[in-house]
């Protein structure tokens, strides 16, 4: 446990998801989770839990300690500090999976003595106790929460420590700079001389690269785990229906040859070039012949396309660019835009002049056939040079993918730099010694080495109960 942690009540909590199922698995930690689980279990052996091996499931029966009924019969795994999740004492009860006798068996061990888990509170005692770093506990969320192949590579590889043992080496490195700027501090008289100065300055350089490419993995993880606002746009008919179907390979949207099918704003999470998604397909855009309904699908549309991270601008290829979307395009924010040229399978028809204005107003052009699957690859691998990385490897890279974390590897950065520069500039060993410290205390706040309490609170906050 964190130094100057005190012992922290029992906890319990339901950790599987509510509903009907097989099974449910109510998990108890802390001081009393021993004495909790003696309370509510009896052992068809007779033995108390303590005297049972630990990781060995046992067979018994699972009482109310207010009454003495059987709620139900189930299996006990009990884990003895500190050798579990948590680094207390553990208890997991498993019974069936109904809601009823689930919320049975929690409400017994509340009167045996525990108390209601509150969001993340196993995780983030799994923190506290030196089990987990603050990067991985946060991945334990991420997997939890991963609806991607890429977001589940992810969480996985930050679990085995590979981000966490990036950011140790360059603790390591900047402490050992630190422990120099010291010395020279409380022992003027013993100059560190030119050859040390060069060795400081070359630690902060490499450490300030070491947090340099952590910072430039933020844009791929992000993207992987947040997902990047995706929005297709265009003329009625052009296909934006038919490719959101094409882009989630199920037919999520209706399709017509009338203009004006797709009203609302239709949103779907998917993996598509290696990139999570947040795609929204919109109504077609034209300003006459618009019903009152359909206007307000415009309407919508253009707001979608204001917050839009990456813009698909759809193109009917067999006739001429409508007028009304070179508008559009002009009032487009900031932002990634790719011309996707629908109906590829049939004779293009768009003048030289219209190709060369989508040219010059988007980083891509894509011929594909909605019918057919052409130019689908193509867009992907395009989609994925725009927001992941061909240098990143996420089962193996470390990577950084929240906002928190970013912003101390940002503060560190500012610091390194400003302590390079003052090194080179001849500056008094005190002020590098304070930029170097404030550097260090950022880079270890990335992984919970030195956090603030309501940072950590905020992090497990995000959890789901029993987690």
């Amino acid at each position: 446990m964190k130094e100057g942690l005190q012992p922290m009540q029992t906890i319990a909590a339901i950790s599987t998801p509510p509903g009907k199922g097989g099974i449910a698995v109510i998990r108890v930690s802390g001081e009393r989770a021993i004495a909790v689980a003696d309370g509510v279990f009896r052992a068809k052996s007779g033995k108390p839990i303590r005297e049972i091996r630990p990781r060995t499931a046992v067979f018994g029966d699972i009482c109310d300690p207010r009454t003495g009924e059987v709620i139900d019969s189930g299996i006990c795994v009990a884990f003895f500090a500190p050798h579990s999740y948590t680094g207390e004492d553990t208890v997991e009860l498993s019974c069936h999976g109904g809601t009823l006798v689930t919320t049975s068996v929690l409400s017994a061990c509340f009167a045996a003595g525990a108390v209601q888990a509150g969001p993340g509170e196993f995780t983030k005692r799994a923190f506290l106790s030196g089990k987990l770093s603050l990067t991985e506990a946060e991945a334990v969320g991420l997997l939890i929460d991963a609806d991607t192949e890429e977001k589940r590579r992810l969480s996985s590889s930050v679990m085995r420590g590979v981000t966490s043992r990036a950011i140790e080496r360059l603790d390591e490195g900047l402490f050992s700079v630190m422990t120099a700027l010291y010395a020279a501090i409380d022992y003027p008289e013993e100059d560190v001389g030119d050859e040390g100065e060069r060795t400081i300055r070359a630690v902060v350089e490499d450490t300030l690269s070491g947090v340099e490419r952590l910072l430039l993995t933020y844009k791929t993880g992000r993207a992987v785990t947040a997902g990047v606002r995706t929005v297709l746009c265009g003329a009625p008919n052009a296909g934006k229906s038919s490719l959101f179907n094409a882009m989630l390979g199920e037919d999520a949207a209706i399709v017509t040859q009338i203009a004006g099918t797709t009203r609302d704003v239709l949103r779907e999470t998917l993996s598509f070039g290696g990139v999570t998604l947040r795609l929204s397909d919109t109504a077609g855009l034209r300003g006459d012949g618009a019903g009152d309904i359909e206007r307000l699908g415009i309407d919508r549309a253009r707001r979608e396309i204001a917050e839009a991270e990456l813009i698909l601008t759809v193109i009917d290829e067999t006739q001429p660019l409508d007028p009304g979307i070179r508008a559009t395009i002009a009032a487009y924010p900031p932002c990634p835009r790719i011309a996707v040229l629908n109906k590829a399978d049939l004779p293009c028809a768009l003048p030289e002049v219209d190709l060369a204005a989508l040219a010059g107003t988007h980083d891509a052009l894509i011929r594909v056939s909605c019918v057919t699957g052409d130019g689908m690859d193509e867009l992907a691998r395009e989609i994925g040079a725009i927001w992941g990385s061909d240098r990143l490897e996420l089962g193996q890279d470390a990577v950084i993918w929240d906002p928190r974390q970013h912003a101390a590897l940002t503060r560190a950065a500012i610091d390194l730099r400003e302590a390079a520069s003052a090194l080179d500039a001849g500056d008094a060993i005190d002020a590098v010694c304070t930029l170097c410290e404030s550097a260090l205390a950022a880079i270890r706040s990335v992984d919970g080495r030195e956090i603030n309490t309501d940072i950590a609170d905020e992090v497990f906050r995000r959890f789901c109960v029993g987690k």
